[in-house]
């Protein structure tokens, strides 16, 4: 929940003189430091390049710094953990946490007001990054900066895994960095193995195939799975759970992102002709409307009919509870939940009862451009940044923050206390990860690496796009029309048509 420190300067000195004293930058004046915004200090003793590391950290002892993260599990580990940072640098740092789409109003109203009051922000790669990407610092000068105590890793991207700095560090051009990666939530499938294996038999003799879940199964099968699970629960079947449910929430972000899925399965297929690392300002007319989209959207409808009937309502963080509750045998999840799945006290999936894969792979003919079918996989990679507007030495010392936060030895204490998700690959070559990887395992996450990190997000499978400035308009305008399509108000060529005639509009075509 988002709270405000108590006393903050801005109740305690005129709003004129708040303003006159920069609206939230903290300066330095001699041994003194002064504190304004929200609780932000600076304090510094200075360094050479020859100094030692100890004195590196120290060099901004005595400053506080305000970071607006959302509610993830390594926000919620790492200020558990905010007394190491503080040992190592003098530093304190205030977190705090809300849902996705408080932090990106609560940033954006900072970031455009140009206070500085969160010095460090989470940047999350569409939401967030894609519409701000300019407030924030390009953090490339630190990194050659050699009177900070940089990481013995660096920060180039082959250090990050496969995509990740792109995802959230880098919008529009090359040679910016905006963010390090902090931390992930990668889409993979989330299935009920015992279900399948003890209903196998009887699927096989329906479907002349059997039940089971490779890195080959398609987007097609889902729906078989999916479709028998429905008529065995109709049949009075009622310990049958549902086969799947998609994620059809009010978060019109992850709404379209599980429905981007499954179209990029099918021949790669993307919202606009742009590079979908990178992004585009100008994203050009969309490829809503055409043959592919319209079949896909065809498609998705049919799966939500043999879903979860609250499929409406199960955004993605319900969707994980109703799985949890066995309510459904299959879902395509952020492998950042398999920690709360494996958790036997809250979980009926739990106890070696779920198996994880990599995303359904399109089915060939669902594809009409005749590409070929990838496993489409998307993610949220959320990045730490800094706001452009503090001043040099906040941004410094919040530069002190973000490494140490992305550091190897965090991320690992992060993973092992709450179940995070890694972006380094060092931590992945760990010899108590790789055995965690297999079960029996006290890394619960680990059991999705090589779903996740292995096959989802290594091209050709990993979409990210698009990222565009008006990506959250878009979300929201692919949320509306595929839930009037899915109930029925309109057809899948309508709700196609609608959407591409909103984009195109929305981008000046």
């Amino acid at each position: 929940m988002f709270s405000v420190p108590k006393n903050p300067i801005y109740k305690s000195v005129s709003r004129r003189k708040f303003l006159e004293l920069g609206g939230g930058v903290a300066t330095t004046l001699g041994a003194s430091s002064l504190a304004v915004g929200l609780n932000s200090v600076i304090n510094r003793t200075p360094v050479m390049a020859q100094s030692s590391d100890d004195a590196k950290w120290k060099q901004y002892a005595g400053s506080r710094l305000v970071f607006m993260s959302e509610n993830t599990p390594p926000s919620f580990a790492i200020r558990d953990n905010l007394e190491t940072f503080y040992d190592l640098t003098g530093i304190e740092v205030e977190i705090l946490t809300d849902d996705l789409p408080v932090v990106q109003q609560k940033v954006g109203i900072d970031l455009r007001g140009g206070s500085a009051d969160f010095q460090l922000n989470y940047v999350q790669d569409k939401p967030i990054g894609s519409p701000f990407a300019d407030y924030y610092e390009d953090l490339l000068k630190y990194t050659r900066d050699d009177t900070l105590p940089l990481d013995p890793e660096g920060y180039d991207e082959d250090i990050w895994f496969e995509n990740f700095l792109k995802a959230c560090g880098v919008y529009y051009e090359p040679g910016r960095i905006v963010a390090f990666p902090y931390d992930c939530a990668v889409a993979c499938t989330f299935y009920r193995q015992d279900l399948f294996e003890k209903l196998s038999k009887d699927f096989e003799v329906e479907y002349g195939y059997p039940m089971e879940f490779t890195i080959d199964t398609t987007w097609k099968n889902v729906y078989d799975f999916a479709a028998f699970f429905k008529k065995m629960r109709e049949a009075g079947h009622k310990d049958i759970p549902y086969g799947y449910a998609q994620h059809q929430g009010s978060f019109a972000w992850t709404l379209q992102l599980d429905i981007q899925r499954m179209l990029f399965a099918h021949g790669q297929w993307t919202e606009f002709d742009i590079d979908d690392k990178l992004g585009s300002k100008t994203p050009g007319p969309t490829n809503w409307g055409d043959e592919q989209s319209v079949l896909i959207m065809e498609k998705y409808k049919e799966q939500a009919e043999v879903s979860h009937p609250d499929n409406l309502a199960n955004g993605t963080l319900e969707l994980n509870t109703v799985y949890q509750a066995g309510e459904i045998a299959m879902q395509v999840q952020y492998h950042e939940f398999a920690a709360s799945i494996e958790d036997p006290n809250t979980s009926k999936a739990a106890d070696g009862k779920t198996a994880y894969a990599p995303c359904p792979k399109g089915a060939k003919e669902w594809i009409a451009t005749g590409l070929d079918p990838v496993n489409g996989c998307n993610c949220g990679i959320g990045g730490i940044g800094i706001n452009a507007a503090a001043s040099e030495d906040l941004k410094r010392a919040a530069f002190l923050f973000a490494s140490w936060a992305t550091s190897k030895g965090t991320q690992l204490d992060v993973l092992k206390k709450l179940g995070g998700t890694p972006t380094r690959k060092s931590v992945l070559e760990v010899p108590e990860v790789k055995k965690a990887e297999q079960r029996p395992t006290t890394m619960p996450n680990a059991l999705t690496f090589h779903a996740v990190y292995d096959v989802g997000i290594r091209d050709p499978n990993f979409v990210l796009g698009p990222k565009i400035p008006e990506a959250n308009e878009y979300h929201n305008i692919v949320l509306t029309e595929v839930q009037r399509c899915v109930t029925g108000e309109t057809s899948p060529e309508e709700a196609c048509e609608e959407i591409r005639w909103q984009v195109d509009d929305m981008n000046g075509i």
